[in-house]
This record gives structure tokens, sequence and C-alpha cells, in this order.
């Protein structure tokens, strides 16, 4: 027998004895053995990094199809069926499709689908081009802009469109007859406003586009901020600054352990829930905005009937005339009183243990955590806000540690957040008449993500890590609603950020910071959803939980 042979023999005899007296597994000092690969001992090659980005033209007819991708060398088409990019791009890397030379012979319009996107861990192959021989212009229209104008829109991630004024605007390129469009705001207005798009998915047809709407509206800076301070059973007030800034002007004793803290849409009220003491319950407050020092509050009353036995959290609906209390494992309604801001009356049906309740921001769904491990949709009552009992509920597994829920401001997908190590975010359709929630997706977060929040323009999510200190970014697809992170994410903050609130204008996020007792301010990207390095900022009261803010 040759040596080399005899030597690999004794190699294979040797390695479960050295694997023996080591202990099998575990830590530091385990010894594993590997076969070694083809060549010897040079390491195997690095998988390839880089995706290439193709997809298939349907309906072409003529000859001439010329497509481009950014940054990159052309394509030409001249059949239906597949196509791909020859140069390849590294993950994480921004891509963008679009026809540079149309058919002719007969002449006709292709228009690109899912033509952008970021490089994941393969190639793109979905972007779909659609050529036909007719077209169809795509207009909108735009209400409540501010003179200031600056508002630019776009059709398929492309076709700028400028819009400095309301009324009715088309875009300059026509949609094949059969493709999809798809308007999004690219820029939001110069002034402090926030535009979002309605109606802005479909398919073109033999007529023309004219359902899309461009809604604006003026929410104007926010100038109070509230935080439920468990640490020292009280609300701390601050005014804000210009510049997002919190200045403390003081704390409200409540006698207990609050948890959670909301503000009234339109009235200067806000309700702080409380889990223990004499106070246990919602406590009612109003806001002094002409005395100084502005921002201070009145204790109205102290609700403790209708709102169950362990009130973490307290929500009002978009419209203002009715609250929503849960914890005690039921859904708590009550209706707000328009004169004095009281919360009467009540109802419960079964369900809500969770620390938040997402409402649709156009009244029809509540959508709230059972027991860490389902999701509930409760259909409301346009007239009476009632919970409808049964809700439509999703499962998922028992150990999921679900903690969350939020709805972006269309109404059309949701987002949970499973707060493991690490954490995981759950992406969800929401069924437009039913709120039926069907899962579209995932992404990573950080360890244990637990408060959530969507910017006014419902482009980024934002999620609070609470056992890693920083805060998750996500760019949000206003097609289909899936997640991507956003560059430089995770963004760091306090100790044990509780939650993340974001200003009504979607130019700063806030941090609870519970253990640090601190709260961090941050500057939004509108554009991309960035966050700029956090200032951290001291908290009156310990232990902050929850921030809110109202104007």
């Amino acid at each position: 027998m040759p040596l080399v042979t005899r030597l690999r023999l004794a190699v294979f005899v040797l390695v479960p004895l050295a694997l023996a007296s080591c202990g099998g597994g575990g830590g530091g000092g385990g010894f594993s053995f590997f076969p070694l690969p083809p060549g010897g001992n040079n390491p195997p090659p690095a998988a390839d990094s880089k995706y290439t980005v193709g997809g298939s033209v349907s309906g072409l007819l003529g000859s001439g199809l010329v497509l481009q991708l950014a940054g990159s060398s052309d394509v030409a088409v001249a059949a239906n069926g597949a196509f791909v990019f020859s140069e390849k791009l590294d993950k994480g890397a921004s891509y963008a499709v679009s026809v540079k030379q149309q058919p002719s012979n007969p002449s006709q319009t292709c228009t690109v689908n899912n033509a952008s996107g970021t490089i994941g861990d393969a190639d793109v192959g979905n972007v779909a081009v659609v050529c036909a021989t007719t077209s169809q212009k795509v207009s909108v229209a735009v209400t409540g802009l501010d003179a200031a104008g600056g508002l630019v829109l776009q059709n398929n991630a492309g076709d700028d469109l400028a819009v400095n004024a309301d009324g009715a605007f088309s875009f300059t390129t026509p949609v094949a007859v059969g493709a999809d469009y798809g308007v999004t705001v690219k820029t939001q207005p110069a002034a402090l406003q926030v535009c979002i798009a309605k109606r802005a998915f479909g398919t073109v047809t033999t007529a023309p586009v004219a359902a899309v709407t461009i809604a604006c509206t003026t929410p104007g800076a926010d100038r109070f901020a509230f935080t439920a301070d468990e640490g020292t059973s009280s609300v701390s007030m601050y005014t804000v600054g210009s510049d997002g800034s919190l200045s403390s002007v003081g704390r409200f004793p409540v006698g207990g352990t609050p948890q959670h803290v909301t503000t009234h849409p339109s009235k200067p009220y806000i309700y702080a829930s409380n889990i223990s003491g004499a106070t246990r319950g919602v406590i009612q407050y109003t806001i002094d905005t002409t005395t100084v020092p502005t921002g201070t509050l009145t204790q109205q009353r102290a609700i403790t009937a209708g709102v169950g036995t362990t009130p973490y959290f307290v929500g009002i609906a978009p419209n203002g005339q009715h609250a929503y209390v849960i914890g005690d494992g039921m859904l708590h309604r009550l209706d707000v009183d328009a004169n004095t801001g009281d919360l009467t009356g009540g109802t419960a049906v079964a369900g809500g243990t969770s620390r938040k309740i997402g409402l649709d921001p156009q009244g029809r769904f509540a959508f709230v955590v059972v027991n860490s491990t389902s999701l509930a949709t409760f259909r409301l009552d346009p007239a009476t806000g009632e919970p409808i009992s049964p809700p439509a509920s999703v499962v998922l597994p028992s150990n999921s540690g679900l903690t969350d829920i939020a709805i972006e401001p269309t109404g059309r997908f949701a987002y949970a957040n499973v707060g493991n190590n690490p954490g995981t975010l759950l992406a969800y359709s929401i069924d437009a008449t039913t709120g039926a929630l069907t899962q579209i997706g995932s992404v990573p977060a950080g360890d244990t993500p637990f408060g959530m929040a969507v910017d006014p323009s419902g482009r980024f999510l934002y999620a609070a890590n609470r056992n890693s200190n920083n805060v998750s970014a996500y760019s949000i697809d206003p097609r289909t609603g899936a997640l991507t992170p956003v560059p430089g994410q995770p963004f760091a903050a306090g100790s044990v950020p509780n939650s993340v609130t974001v200003d009504r204008t979607g130019r700063f996020a806030y941090t609870a910071n519970q253990a640090s007792n601190t709260i961090t301010l941050f500057t939004i990207d509108r554009t991309t959803g960035s966050l700029g390095t956090g200032v951290s900022l001291p908290s009156t009261g310990g232990g902050p939980q929850f921030l809110a803010l109202t104007k």
C-alpha cells in the first residue's frame, strides 16, 4: 500500500478519537474535521456576489426595441421571450430598467414593469416589458398642494412629473395597453406637507387612466411631546423646537404604572394608560396651548370603568370619535365626547392582549396581537366604531413573540414584529373588504424589535430593537408593500429603546429609551428614509415607555 494512502487511512481513524476526547460539540477548544476539497489545501472559491438583471418581453411585433439598464450596457430585443443584461451588479446595488428605443414597423409602445429595485441574493428575473400598438395617458388629480409647490411624481418608477399647483396633470410617456401603471410620490412638497397617492396602481385598458388622486395635507409641525414614564409613575411634558429638540415643562404624577400615552387627532387632549394604583385605568388630560409655559397638563378624569383591569394601550380612532383599550384579553371600545374629550359608555369583545393596536386610517379595521402568537382583524362598524366579533385571525407558531403591529397610511399593508434574537418583521397585505391579512414577506430586524412606526408618507418603516439598542429602518415598496433595508441601518439609539415615534411631517423620529432614561432624536432623510446620527435628550421621567406628539 502506498505511503500516502496509509497516511490518509490513519487520519480517518484518528479523527473520531480526537472528537471523543474533546467532548463532542460545544464551544471553544472543540475540534472539527472537514475532508480536503478537490485540489488539496486550496479553499473553495467564494460564492459569486454579483447578479444579473433580466426579465421577459411580451406583445412585441415591431423591430428595433432597445432596453437600457442604468449605468450598464444596452440590450437589443428582437422577439418576445427572455432577456438579460450582460453586466452583473453587486448585492445591495440599485437597478433601473428603461426603454431606450421603441420598436417600429409597426410602431409600438413598450412599458417596463417591475423596472427598479435593489439587488438581493439572486439574479433579478421579474422585469416585465409589455408592448402594444396602442397606449394611454396616465393622469392625476392633485388637491391641497401648497403654493410653494415642489411636488414630484413618478409613474412606474420613472417619467418624473413636477407639480406646483392643484389640478389635473398627465405623465409625458404613455403606457402600453395591457401594461401596469404605478404612480408614486418621488419628492414631497417644499412646504411642511405630506402628499399621498391613492388609487395609484392598476392595469391600462382601452381608456385613459384618470382615477389616480394625490391628496396633500398640511399637518403642521408638532408643538408638544409627552412620555409615559413607568419608572417615576408620571407623564413628562415637553415643548418641541423647530429642529425637533425637546424642552421639558415638568412632570405630571400618575400614581401608578403608566404604560402608554396617545393624543387626540384634532383636540388638545391626551390619554395615558395606567395598570396599577388607585387611578388604574385611562387618565385623560387637557393640554394648555396658550399659557406660558405651554404644553402643561390638567387632569380631567381618571376612567376606570369600561377599560379593563390592565389597560396597557389606549388608541384613538382617526376620526377622533372612539377610543380602544387593550391589555386584559378584551378589546374595549369607548366613545369620545367631542366637547370635553371624556371617554364614556363602552363595550368589549374578546381579543387584544398586546401592547399596541393598529388602526386602519379609514376607520374600517382594528388590528391587535393576541397572546403573542396571532394577529386578529376586527371589522369596525362605520357608525359606532363597534368591533365585530369574532375577528379574522392569522396564527403564527406558539413561540413567535409578536408584540406590535403598524399600518401604513393608505391602509393597504400591515407590519408585525417578532421579538426574538434576531428579530423579524412580517409584511402583510390587507383585504380592503374584510381586513384579512395575507403575508407577503419578511425581513430580519435587530435583537427584540418592540415598537414600530410608519412615516406619514407611507414610504418608510422603523422598528426599535430593545436589546440591541438601535433602530432598524426599511423602505416600503408602494406597489407590493415589500420591505427593503435602508442603507446605513441599523441606527444607534439609547439603552433599551421601547418605542419609536415619527412626527407628523416625517422629518423627525424619536425613541423612548427605558433603561437609559433618555429620548433619542433622529432627523429623517425624506428621500431615502435614512436616520441622522441620534441626539440623546434627557428624559424628565424615569423609564420612558412611549412618546406621543401633537400640535
